[in-house]
């Protein structure tokens, strides 16, 4: 049984699809904390259109789940106004959600996640951080201290134990932070998903171009 986990970004590039269509379990790691200039609130297409979510920064060291949408209303637009652009009718239920009055940046991120997953045909079992026994905590998870991130690595081998997993799939970047003992300690395996270095990875909405081409 393969857990992995991601925090919940806007549209999550290629590489993070690619590694929750390789797991069973996928865990929405919505309490760690939002990190400025990350992939949170931002994306990109392949052509390098970004795609941005105005955020209140007051919350800018708070957890995921606890990030406000900014005041600034035309972001909707704009997002609206590329996807339509760039995928015609595909981008029609994304666009329905991105028009929802949503207060919290995670809400619409986690119903976009869901609409892409469901439209690649990728159905993990879900399960969310912050209704685990084991998934609370709290600081940051983008730093050049690896003893800042050593209480990390103890939460997600919890957190796999806990959904039954005995696998734990982590990114690429996890062989740069990701201390393996307690892991081993509980029996965990440690794999890693393997997207080449440097490797374009634009946000998996791309693939809606081929519906586009189908429907012209």
């Amino acid at each position: 049984m393969i857990a992995t986990g991601h925090q919940p970004n806007l549209l999550p590039g290629m590489s993070v699809i690619g590694k929750i269509a390789s797991a069973d379990i996928f865990i929405c790691c919505d309490e760690f904390q939002m990190v400025r200039h990350g992939w949170v609130n931002r994306q990109r297409l392949a052509d390098g259109t970004p795609l941005t979510v105005p955020y209140d920064h007051r919350d800018r060291y708070a957890p995921i789940n606890r990030v406000r949408i900014g005041n600034d209303a035309r972001w909707r637009a704009k997002i609206a106004k590329t996807l339509r652009m760039e995928y015609a009718a595909a981008a029609d239920p994304y666009i329905a959600i991105i028009e929802r009055p949503w207060r919290l940046l995670v809400g619409l991120n986690v119903a976009l996640l869901h609409r892409l997953l469901s439209d690649l045909a990728i159905r993990p079992e879900w399960v969310t951080q912050s209704h685990l026994a084991t998934g609370r905590v709290y600081g940051p998870i983008v730093t050049d201290d690896p003893t800042e991130l050593a209480d990390v690595s103890k939460r997600l081998a919890a957190m796999t134990a806990e959904v039954g997993a005995d696998v734990w799939l982590s990114g690429p970047t996890g062989k740069a932070y990701l201390d393996e003992t307690p892991f081993h300690e509980r029996g965990i395996e440690v794999r890693y998903f393997d997207w080449p270095e440097g490797a374009a990875n634009p946000s998996a909405i791309e693939r809606l171009r081929v519906r586009k081409e189908l429907a012209a």
